[in-house]
């Protein structure tokens, strides 16, 4: 019977268990990226007409399976619709659920610190995060037990102060370029699309190597095109956005990035990630977090990868003249930098 449901045709409406996620009534309980509503169980029971839900929960909940669904699906769901039978569209509603998490995970960039991330993802039937480890002594009669985190602990949680974070930096206005409220060529909307999916998994991810890797994509992503001459590109078009401000100079941004770029080639090309730090990670923390809020806040200006690049070249073509710094009468006054104070536990784990 099953079986034969799940190749019907037809309207579904997906509704998937979200663990490490919570949505304050200050954003009513509910939040949309662009597909998928991620929403409080309890309101779904109060709005689910707007959603399709033909019947009331408490109706549902006489079917055998339902009943057992809501009972043990916790306290927030995401919510998708497609058309097509299950049997070929379930995947493609996880697949995208689990897309729009990662999109909403970047919205930790800036907003928190890497350490005290969350990491908002689909409900497991066992939600693991910790793992248990025996330590016995193999001289003396000692032993002792720890419990380390393998994941990051703790909810993302939606309410007023994240909210307002999010008007001020790049996460609001980002979401209405995906959502086509802002208009910008197809290609770079996509190119943004894939952007924030890249931060929200470096953002939740403990493994150093693989999240600074993540954002260098990113960066790259943003800035580059095929041709470029990486160790080149990568150094002018930072600069480009950021150069203006006096750490570039004094803290030697440009052979950093130029130092940053070699460590990822050496692990791509050859697995080496033993020069990778936690402090290249924050370093490209906050590199990513400056271009891709410039290029978001000013997306009028920047609605496409070629104007990002032309960009690019005239800061520096104004260079070549020697008209550096604050001096450019190219780049735009209302540029920012943020900037981010580490201290010695930031260094010892994400």
């Amino acid at each position: 019977m099953i079986l034969s449901v799940e190749k019907v045709n037809g309207s579904w409406i997906y509704i998937i268990p979200i663990n490490a996620l919570t949505i304050k009534g200050e954003l009513k309980e509910e939040y949309q990226i662009y597909r998928v509503t991620f929403i409080s169980a309890d309101k779904l029971s109060r709005v689910r007409k707007r959603f399709g839900i033909p019947k009331k929960v408490s109706e549902l909940k006489k079917n055998s399976y339902c009943k057992h669904f809501f009972e043990n699906a916790g306290s927030t769901l995401a919510i998708i619709r497609l058309n097509g039978p299950p049997k070929n569209k379930r995947k493609e509603a996880i697949d995208i659920i689990k897309e729009e998490l990662n999109i909403l995970s970047a919205s930790q960039l800036g907003h928190s610190r890497r350490k005290h991330n969350s990491h908002p993802r689909i409900a497991f039937s066992e939600k693991q995060v910790t793992t248990s480890a025996l330590c016995l002594n193999q001289a003396e009669d000692a032993a002792f037990y720890t419990m380390d985190p393998i994941d990051k602990m703790g909810d993302l949680v939606l309410n007023k102060r994240w909210l307002n974070y999010q008007n001020e930096g790049f996460f609001t206005n980002a979401l209405k370029i995906i959502r086509k409220e802002i208009q910008v060529s197809k290609s770079w909307r996509k190119n943004i699309y894939r952007v924030l999916k890249l931060v929200g998994q470096s953002v939740v991810s403990r493994e150093v190597a693989y999240a600074f890797l993540l954002n260098m994509i990113a960066i790259e992503s943003l800035l580059t095109r095929q041709g470029d001459k990486y160790t080149e590109a990568l150094p002018a078009r930072i600069e480009a956005f950021i150069g203006w401000i006096g750490y570039w100079n004094q803290s030697g941004y440009e052979a950093r990035i130029r130092g940053l770029y070699k460590k990822r080639c050496q692990y791509v090309h050859d697995g080496n990630d033993e020069s990778i730090s936690i402090e290249d990670l924050l370093f490209l923390d906050d590199i990513l977090i400056n271009v891709l809020s410039n290029i978001i806040n000013h997306i009028s200006l920047f609605n496409c990868k070629e104007a990002v690049i032309e960009f690019s070249d005239k800061v520096s073509a104004e260079h070549t003249l020697g008209i550096v710094g604050k001096e450019s009468k190219v780049r735009p006054k209302t540029l920012s930098y943020i900037s981010r104070h580490y201290d010695r536990n930031d260094y010892e784990n994400i």
